[in-house]
Protein backbone atom coordinates (compact mmCIF):
# COMPACT_ATOMS: atom_id res chain seq x y z
CA UNK A 1 0.00 0.00 0.00
CA UNK A 2 0.96 3.43 -0.79
CA UNK A 3 -0.28 7.07 0.02
CA UNK A 4 -2.00 9.06 -2.06
CA UNK A 5 -2.50 12.91 -1.02
CA UNK A 6 -4.66 15.29 -3.02
CA UNK A 7 -5.53 19.29 -2.27
CA UNK A 8 -9.21 20.11 -2.84
CA UNK A 9 -11.33 22.99 -1.76
CA UNK A 10 -15.02 20.79 -1.77
CA UNK A 11 -16.03 21.63 1.42
CA UNK A 12 -18.65 24.30 2.42
CA UNK A 13 -15.94 26.50 3.69
CA UNK A 14 -14.52 26.76 0.24
CA UNK A 15 -10.81 26.21 2.02
CA UNK A 16 -7.85 24.25 0.62
CA UNK A 17 -7.20 20.94 2.44
CA UNK A 18 -5.18 18.64 1.99
CA UNK A 19 -6.37 14.81 1.87
CA UNK A 20 -4.51 11.68 2.43
CA UNK A 21 -5.87 8.18 1.69
CA UNK A 22 -4.15 4.48 0.87
CA UNK A 23 -3.54 3.46 -2.34
CA UNK A 24 -2.37 0.51 -4.43
CA UNK A 25 -1.94 1.83 -7.90
CA UNK A 26 -0.55 -2.06 -8.85
CA UNK A 27 0.62 -4.87 -7.17
CA UNK A 28 4.14 -5.41 -7.40
CA UNK A 29 4.58 -8.42 -9.25
CA UNK A 30 2.63 -6.73 -12.01
CA UNK A 31 5.58 -3.86 -12.07
CA UNK A 32 6.78 -5.67 -15.58
CA UNK A 33 4.43 -7.43 -17.12
CA UNK A 34 3.29 -6.57 -20.88
CA UNK A 35 -0.06 -5.89 -22.13
CA UNK A 36 -1.44 -9.17 -23.51
CA UNK A 37 -5.04 -8.16 -24.16
CA UNK A 38 -5.63 -7.78 -27.08
CA UNK A 39 -3.18 -8.21 -30.60
CA UNK A 40 -1.83 -4.40 -31.53
CA UNK A 41 -2.89 -2.83 -28.33
CA UNK A 42 -0.05 -0.52 -26.90
CA UNK A 43 -1.66 -0.86 -23.21
CA UNK A 44 -3.60 -2.37 -20.55
CA UNK A 45 -5.15 0.34 -18.73
CA UNK A 46 -7.18 -1.38 -16.25
CA UNK A 47 -7.15 -4.29 -14.53
CA UNK A 48 -9.10 -5.94 -11.73
CA UNK A 49 -8.00 -8.69 -9.12
CA UNK A 50 -9.61 -12.41 -9.87
CA UNK A 51 -10.28 -13.07 -6.25
CA UNK A 52 -11.69 -10.98 -3.65
CA UNK A 53 -8.73 -10.01 -1.02
CA UNK A 54 -8.21 -8.53 2.39
CA UNK A 55 -5.85 -5.32 1.96
CA UNK A 56 -3.32 -5.03 4.07
CA UNK A 57 -1.48 -1.85 5.86
CA UNK A 58 1.26 -1.71 7.92
CA UNK A 59 0.27 -4.72 10.86
CA UNK A 60 -3.47 -4.73 10.03
CA UNK A 61 -5.69 -6.66 7.67
CA UNK A 62 -9.27 -5.31 6.55
CA UNK A 63 -12.21 -6.81 8.13
CA UNK A 64 -13.92 -7.47 4.40
CA UNK A 65 -12.59 -8.81 1.34
CA UNK A 66 -12.54 -6.26 -1.80
CA UNK A 67 -11.68 -7.21 -5.97
CA UNK A 68 -9.78 -3.55 -6.43
CA UNK A 69 -8.93 -2.47 -9.48
CA UNK A 70 -5.55 -1.51 -10.98
CA UNK A 71 -3.32 -0.05 -13.36
CA UNK A 72 -1.90 -1.87 -16.04
CA UNK A 73 0.81 -0.95 -18.39
CA UNK A 74 2.06 0.63 -21.19
CA UNK A 75 4.70 -1.29 -23.75
CA UNK A 76 5.37 1.84 -25.60
CA UNK A 77 7.04 3.86 -22.91
CA UNK A 78 4.03 5.99 -21.92
CA UNK A 79 2.97 5.66 -17.87
CA UNK A 80 -0.11 4.16 -16.62
CA UNK A 81 -2.36 6.17 -13.81
CA UNK A 82 -5.27 6.61 -12.31
CA UNK A 83 -8.04 8.54 -14.05
CA UNK A 84 -11.13 7.66 -12.10
CA UNK A 85 -10.95 7.42 -8.38
CA UNK A 86 -13.52 7.98 -5.59
CA UNK A 87 -12.82 7.21 -1.59
CA UNK A 88 -14.03 4.61 0.48
CA UNK A 89 -13.21 4.19 4.75
CA UNK A 90 -12.13 0.67 5.17
CA UNK A 91 -11.81 -0.73 8.46
CA UNK A 92 -8.36 -2.76 9.62
CA UNK A 93 -7.71 -5.17 12.47
CA UNK A 94 -4.61 -4.65 13.55
CA UNK A 95 -4.17 -6.28 16.40
CA UNK A 96 -7.11 -8.63 18.45
CA UNK A 97 -9.92 -5.89 19.70
CA UNK A 98 -8.11 -2.93 18.16
CA UNK A 99 -9.96 -1.52 14.95
CA UNK A 100 -9.16 1.33 12.85
CA UNK A 101 -10.46 3.08 9.88
CA UNK A 102 -8.64 4.43 7.07
CA UNK A 103 -9.60 5.97 3.42
CA UNK A 104 -8.53 4.06 0.42
CA UNK A 105 -8.64 4.82 -2.97
CA UNK A 106 -10.38 2.91 -5.22
CA UNK A 107 -9.76 2.90 -8.56
CA UNK A 108 -12.64 3.44 -11.58
CA UNK A 109 -10.35 3.79 -14.35
CA UNK A 110 -7.02 4.47 -15.49
CA UNK A 111 -5.50 6.22 -18.42
CA UNK A 112 -2.12 5.85 -20.69
CA UNK A 113 -0.61 9.12 -21.18
CA UNK A 114 2.71 11.00 -21.63
CA UNK A 115 2.13 13.74 -18.43
CA UNK A 116 4.25 11.22 -16.22
CA UNK A 117 4.31 11.19 -12.37
CA UNK A 118 8.18 11.77 -10.80
CA UNK A 119 7.79 7.98 -9.35
CA UNK A 120 9.21 5.20 -10.65
CA UNK A 121 6.06 3.23 -9.79
CA UNK A 122 4.50 5.03 -12.95
CA UNK A 123 7.41 4.72 -15.12
CA UNK A 124 7.32 1.87 -17.80
CA UNK A 125 10.76 0.29 -19.55
CA UNK A 126 11.25 -0.50 -22.88
CA UNK A 127 14.56 -1.86 -22.44
CA UNK A 128 17.07 -2.79 -19.96
CA UNK A 129 19.23 0.51 -21.02
CA UNK A 130 16.86 3.29 -21.54
CA UNK A 131 16.40 6.86 -20.52
CA UNK A 132 13.93 6.56 -18.09
CA UNK A 133 16.19 3.32 -15.73
CA UNK A 134 15.47 1.03 -14.02
CA UNK A 135 12.94 0.10 -12.03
Amino acid sequence: MGLSTQVTNRNPQCEMVKRTRLCMVRPCEQEHRQPTDKKGKKCLRTTKSLKAIHLQFKNCTSLHTYKPRYCGVCSDGRCCTPHNTKTIQVEFQCSPGQIIKKPVMVIGTCTCHNNCPHSEAFLQELKPNTSRGKM
